[in-house]
């Protein structure tokens, strides 16, 4: 593929992940809540999936656009004429050959350029976030100690047998954090900030840590961390990005407290608020998930548990229409694809009669000119 091809590869990727955005946004303003945020959640994933997978058919919206974009005057000006059957004549100047002149064309390519700068932000965008989650952990592993209270550990224990969780997740404290937190991917670990805790208090943050590690939500956000390094000229995806983050944190509540009573979710509720009143001591939190990020969605945290139980029928039904109606979409947006080019086939040539053949030979070994006599 060259990199006029796979520059268009990545624009339509980006152009087709930002449609099916305002399609999932379309829906999240209609349906509001008649979908569950834990759908929502998840349909995100089908907008980071168009993002990146170039995957498509040549009748799609996106592919058909950019194959008439291919004919146009301002594809010609930046990247040359589509077809080149012999660029060392037809690009550049007038040639002259014998007695003919043949017209040059100006245009020039310029998309290996873009597509260097493009490569080299993006890497640049992924050394740094994996930099600043090494010097996060770093900081946090600086000053923490692990839990070694037995009253503690069996609420741990017992959250993870009610959440069918048979892996072990190591619980520390730490005096550099103000909001409990889930680290780490392939071995996970919960940070508490060293305060007073209440029981209740204890066991809302550790089922709520627990399900973010139960739904690999780490993952998930490390996937659309990904997602931002590849596409970072699309500002549509720094919208995508934190519209992942709050919907994570309200289907992280509702799967939490999906089994409360009314009492034990205003208990819930009055424990985000007390945590939320600390002071926080580090911003940088580069795909980790915390108890909460913005106090300011704290309000909004508190309706979703207020309308988690309504009409779970209708949700169900709305989410399955939300969802193939989203895929539908994805598969008709489509991408730039490269068209497929089929080979003449070259016609057998007959083959020469015997006789002729012999001729041929019998005359190739003529003497050539007049003998000398």
């Amino acid at each position: 593929m060259t990199s006029v091809k796979l520059l268009m590869l990545l624009v339509s990727l980006s152009l087709s992940g930002t449609i099916l955005f305002g399609i999932w946004t379309l829906f999240r303003r209609i349906l509001s809540k008649k979908v569950s945020h834990r759908v929502y959640y998840y349909l995100l994933l089908i907008v980071l999936l168009r993002l990146i997978l170039p995957i498509s058919s040549e009748q799609s919206v996106i592919g058909k656009s950019f194959s008439t974009f291919e004919s146009s005057n301002i594809y010609t000006t930046f990247f040359g004429p589509k077809d080149r059957k012999n660029p060392a004549v037809i690009v550049g100047d007038n040639v002259v050959i014998g007695d003919n002149v043949v017209m040059g064309s100006k245009g020039k390519n310029i998309a290996p350029y873009i597509l260097y700068i493009w490569l080299v932000i993006c890497f640049g965008f992924l050394i740094q976030k994996i930099t600043k989650y090494q010097s996060f952990s770093k900081y946090i592993k600086a000053d923490w100690h692990p839990v070694d209270d037995p009253l503690i550990l069996d609420t741990l224990s017992t959250i993870c047998e009610e959440k069918k969780i048979h892996t072990t997740v190591e619980l520390y404290t730490s005096a550099l954090i103000s909001s409990p937190l889930l680290l780490g991917i392939k071995k996970s670990y919960i940070v508490l900030p060293r305060v007073s805790l209440t029981e209740v208090q204890l066991y809302h943050i550790l089922s709520h840590e627990l399900t973010h590690y139960k739904n690999k939500d780490l993952i998930y956000k490390w996937f659309m961390q990904l997602i931002l390094c590849v596409h970072w000229f699309n500002p549509a995806v720094y919208f995508i990005a934190r519209a992942l983050n709050q919907e994570c944190e309200y289907a992280c509540d509702e799967s939490t407290t999906n089994h409360y009573t009314k009492e034990q979710q205003f208990d819930y509720g009055t424990t985000l608020i007390e945590m939320a009143r600390m002071p926080n001591k580090y911003n940088e939190k580069v795909a980790s998930v915390t108890l909460y990020e913005n106090t300011n969605e704290i309000k909004k945290r508190l309706d979703v548990l207020i309308n988690t139980h309504n009409d779970r029928h209708l949700k169900r039904l709305t989410s399955v229409f939300s969802a193939m109606i989203l895929i539908f979409s994805a598969i008709i947006l489509g991408a730039y694809t490269v068209p497929q080019k089929t080979l003449p086939i070259d016609k057998p040539t007959d083959a020469p009669s015997t006789s002729e053949s012999s001729d041929e030979v019998d005359a190739t070994k003529k003497p050539l000119g007049r003998p000398f006599s």
